[in-house]
């Protein structure tokens, strides 16, 4: 089941892969061919790269996302050497072309790539970051996801579709498609979650071990590299090592904070490292030096108090809501009776209440969240992977009709997004009108007047989806004689 189970996660995954050139992109590439953290070639191919006077350009996030992407690309060069030296007219500056697509800024990057010759490039980047990064990471998380619910007493083949659920039917495969921070800071919190409880039964209130307080630490550490969205997870679980080992005494209640910060000063100390090789010195976030923009000025760098627009926005919006991209993430909040059918105690519900509602209140502060709507949900995606623990054991207590109604409608708004890309509704009605697709086909009828031999026609992305699902479809076959079980049972 594990091996079924990560090969459809990878391939599902590379499937929906995107285009989408990102910020941390640019980094990638330049960490990978010559080891600087400098994007001066690509200045004003996003508005996210910006320029210090007499230090270079850099771009507005933390580079940790930017080192894990630059692995594959390091190891993609000799290929794209040979590509690229026998296809030269691969980099040659282009004409302009038209992006049909209502944002201005698309049209203006692609534009500006191609009249330097780095539209293919860029592209490649892309994939080759995502098939090989986020692809097989996400399939690893699928894995480690199952292996939680087994030895919380799942039985596996139902453990296995757990995982599945969370790993394509959820918004993790939408914010998959690419290389991004927050997706990689959802599977450094459930790596921490499970650093910190331990693949152990459910109930089993054990302390927490050293080596487990000093990884969770680390990957916490690495996930405030990714990006500082990553601070009010770091506060909170560290409260949780607090906490849990106060029950053994104050000394031990210290220590094991002491050890949870131990574990993640190594990462934060290389980011300080970094902000002050770009910089010029290590205190301050990317925004402080960054030319003023419409929410940078308000509050302190664009922090502010929450505001009501972004509280409602950040969970309901259906342009970037995390509940209306995953419906079944409000079960969650239904709190844990302590049930063998629960997979998380009472406590450890209340702690995952504790993590989201930090890293909630930290993104309704944060006033850049209000740019979402052009980029879909984002800032609340790391407590997806909890908050979903904590969903499923509500769900396997409910009925099969409200069980498979609220999986089903997840599923769909979920696919239906990874495909098209745009809101809940717009993705929704784009599936039923023209039929299943993948972010890939989407990209290149819309860029048709530049890349006319790139052109596959309507048939092509259905037929392609169809063959995908037929594919997993026997992949995931009941071998003869496997009794059958229902899902929300063990």
């Amino acid at each position: 089941m594990t091996r079924r189970l990560a090969v459809t996660v990878f391939l599902v995954y590379a499937l929906f892969a995107t285009t989408n050139v990102v910020r941390e992109t640019y980094l990638s590439i330049t960490l990978a061919e010559r080891g600087s953290i400098r994007v001066d070639e690509y200045l004003g191919l996003h508005p996210d790269l910006f320029e210090i006077p007499g230090r270079g350009a850099y771009i507005n996030n933390n580079p940790g996302a930017s080192v894990f992407g630059a692995v594959p690309y390091l190891v993609a060069r000799p290929a794209l050497s040979m590509l690229f030296s026998r296809y030269p007219g691969l980099l040659a500056p282009k004409a302009a072309a038209t992006y049909d697509d209502p944002r201005p800024n698309r049209s203006k990057f692609l534009n500006r790539a191609r009249e330097r010759g780095l539209d293919i490039k860029l592209g490649l980047a892309a994939l080759i970051t995502q098939a090989g990064l986020m692809a097989p990471l996400g399939a690893l998380m699928a894995w480690l996801m199952m292996q939680f619910l087994v030895h919380r007493g799942v039985q596996e083949r139902s453990a296995a579709w757990w995982a599945l659920l969370y790993a394509v039917g959820t918004p993790m495969l939408f914010r998959s498609a690419f290389l991004n921070q927050n997706a990689l800071l959802a599977h450094l919190t459930l790596g921490a979650w499970i650093a910190m409880v331990g693949l152990k039964p459910r109930g089993d209130e054990a302390d927490i071990p050293v080596g487990g307080l000093l990884l969770a630490g680390l990957l916490l550490g690495v996930g405030l590299a990714c990006d500082y969205s990553a601070a009010p997870l770091l506060l909170v679980f560290g409260l949780m090592a607090v906490f849990t080992g106060w029950r053994r005494g104050l000394v031990r209640g210290v220590r094991d904070g002491a050890l949870f910060t131990a574990g993640a000063l190594p990462p934060m100390l290389l980011l300080l490292v970094y902000q002050q090789a770009a910089f010029g010195a290590p205190w301050f976030p990317a925004q402080r030096y960054m030319p003023a923009t419409e929410y940078s000025v308000v509050g302190w760098n664009g922090f502010f108090v929450p505001t009501a627009e972004l509280l409602l926005g950040n969970l309901f919006d259906l342009r970037y809501g995390l509940l209306a991209f995953c419906p079944l993430l409000v079960w969650g909040f239904l709190p844990s009776r302590g049930r063998s059918i629960d997979l998380i105690s009472r406590r450890e519900w209340g702690w995952i209440l504790a993590i989201f509602a930090g890293l909630y209140l930290f993104s309704s502060a944060n006033q850049f969240a209000s740019l979402q709507w052009n980029t879909g949900v984002r800032y609340l995606v790391p407590a997806l992977p909890l908050l979903f623990l904590a969903a499923a054991g509500p769900l396997r207590r409910a009925g099969a009709p409200l069980r498979v109604l609220t999986i089903g409608v997840t599923v769909c708004i979920a696919l239906a997004i990874s495909m098209v890309r745009e809101d809940v509704p717009t993705s929704l009605r784009s599936v039923l009108t023209d039929g299943p697709t993948l972010p890939i086909f989407i990209v290149l009828e819309k860029v048709a007047s530049g890349y006319p031999a790139l052109q596959v026609g309507r048939l092509l992305p259905p037929v392609l989806v169809i063959a995908a699902a037929l594919v997993l479809g026997l992949v995931w076959r009941r071998a003869p004689g496997t009794p059958v079980r229902v899902q929300g049972a063990r």
